[in-house]
């Protein structure tokens, strides 16, 4: 018997010691996968960003915009005399809505309606009939400042000068509106994430994953510390839900409307902050009571259904709460683009994680505080 299990200790022996080199060249061999692995993903991650290759676009100016020759005429020259001249021209104008008029030197002094023009007596001068308050741009202004003269200057041109003054050539009023659209959509375009002429934005979508991670995770470490505060918030408030526990049903819906609420005033400023001129305090008193009336409409929507499903002072508790916050989400929504655009930033990033994170902390605060106030 004892020599029946020697031969099988030994054929085992036999077999295992095969079988654990084997084995430990299979671990040797991954170790070193692993090791080559880790240098390659040390390597992507120190890179930096790969950017996709595209076709870059110039810096938009007013000088992309403009069109030239348009119609001059000097001021001392009669209107029939102007008509006559412009008639033996061989060829039309790119644009036609205003008359400039001019100094010897070319130097834009004002412009003439071509409706005042065509209805002028043929003697008179064309200073007579000229437009001194006028707004002008340079070659270099960028497309939104031509937009911007073309709605607070009424004019159906934007005249475009040189550093001298003299004129050059015009915007005309199809051109402003075409710029408008296109600033718009690229506003609309930035508050989504998807501005089509970022190469950085090609990158985040079309990069190494590896970088994917590194570009994303830091807003979500933001959005991780705006719950461990929310989680912190509602503890300090353990009390008050204990004391009623229908007070939790209605936290998702306060802080959705509220961050709802919120991203509208956001969209709203960002496209409205290209081109108002507005004081960014009258703005927020503007938003101040924009945000308490859509409470008070949401609040009178909400108040019968919480009176008879619960009871009269959770209802007018949760009202005065949705009041509040949504006054503070109209404000924050405004705020935090019009800071950023003071900081030479794109206003449309103000829509962002942070803008998120503060309107659901502030409206939960609220609610909570109100319901402590007036239930506990």
């Amino acid at each position: 018997m004892s020599d029946i299990i020697e031969k099988i200790g030994k054929t085992l022996q036999e077999q295992a010691i095969p079988a654990a080199r084997r084995l430990q060249a299979l671990v040797s061999h991954v170790v070193v996968i692993i090791r080559e692995k880790a240098e390659e993903m040390g390597r992507e991650i120190s890179k930096p960003p790969p950017y996709v290759t595209r076709t870059k676009v110039a810096a938009d100016r007013a000088e992309n915009h403009m069109y030239s020759p348009v119609p001059t005429a000097q001021a001392s020259e009669t209107v029939s005399k102007v008509m006559q001249r412009l008639a033996r021209l061989p060829s039309a104008f790119d644009s036609i809505e205003l008359l400039f008029v001019t100094d010897t030197d070319q130097k834009l002094l004002g412009v003439v309606p071509l409706s005042k023009l065509l209805v002028a007596t043929p003697q008179m001068a064309i200073d007579n009939l000229m437009n001194r308050d006028i707004t002008r741009v340079t070659l270099t202004d960028p497309p939104e400042k031509v937009a911007e003269v073309a709605l607070t200057h009424p004019m159906p041109a934007v005249p475009v000068v040189d550093e001298r003054g003299c004129l050059l050539g015009a915007v005309p009023a199809h051109t402003v509106f075409k710029i408008m659209r296109e600033e718009h959509i690229q506003d609309m375009d930035r508050l989504a994430g998807i501005w089509r002429h970022s190469d950085q934005a090609l990158s985040a979508i079309e990069g190494d994953p590896l970088r994917r991670v590194i570009d994303r995770l830091p807003w979500l470490i933001v959005g991780t510390a705006g719950c461990v505060l929310a989680t912190g918030l509602m503890a300090t408030f353990e009390s008050t839900l204990r004391t009623d526990l229908a007070v939790a049903f209605f936290i998702p819906g306060i802080v959705y409307l509220a961050d709802a609420i919120g991203t509208q005033s956001e969209a709203i400023a960002v496209r409205g902050l290209s081109f108002s001129r507005t004081p960014v305090p009258q703005l927020l008193k503007g938003e101040l009571k924009t945000g308490f009336y859509l409470g008070i409409a949401l609040a009178l929507v909400v108040f019968p259904f919480i009176w008879l499903t619960f009871n009269a002072s959770l209802a007018f508790a949760v009202s005065i709460a949705l009041i509040c916050a949504s006054s503070v989400a109209t404000s924050i929504g405004l705020l935090l683009p019009s800071i950023l655009s003071r900081m030479g930033k794109d206003p449309a990033y103000g829509s962002g994680p942070v803008a998120t994170i503060v309107q659901d902390l502030l409206s939960l605060l609220i609610y909570l505080s109100v319901i402590s106030l007036l239930i506990s």
